[in-house]
């Protein structure tokens, strides 16, 4: 995906556009506590708490996979895309919360 396409993305304000990411095989994470995340997440979503998302970039075996990460209020989902990005992953994208993802979900 080309820089220009990922930086009007960067904070997908219109949760569309987040939906259409994940359809095309962006890698979810949540960076909420396993606490959180077992009271709800996304269905595709792996859990990889902000604290350990540090240790968990070394292993990703596909460093041009699109990432695109959620919290509880977005604030923890940019702090773990500035830890991504300072890592050399060039396509991460800041989800926001996981309500506002929810309320854009397409409807099937």
């Amino acid at each position: 995906m080309s820089e220009v396409t990922l930086s009007k993305l960067s904070h997908c304000e219109p949760g569309d556009k987040c939906w259409q990411l994940i359809e095309q095989g962006a890698i979810v994470i949540d960076v909420r506590s396993p606490q959180e995340f077992a009271g709800g997440h996304l269905p595709q979503a792996v859990n990889v708490p902000l604290d350990t998302l540090a240790t968990w970039v070394a292993r990703v075996s596909n460093p041009q996979q699109i990432f695109l990460l959620y919290c509880g209020a977005g604030i923890r989902a940019q702090k773990g895309c500035d830890i991504l990005s300072a890592s050399g992953l060039p396509s991460v994208v800041n989800a926001g919360a996981l309500n506002d993802l929810l309320a854009c979900e397409p409807r099937r």
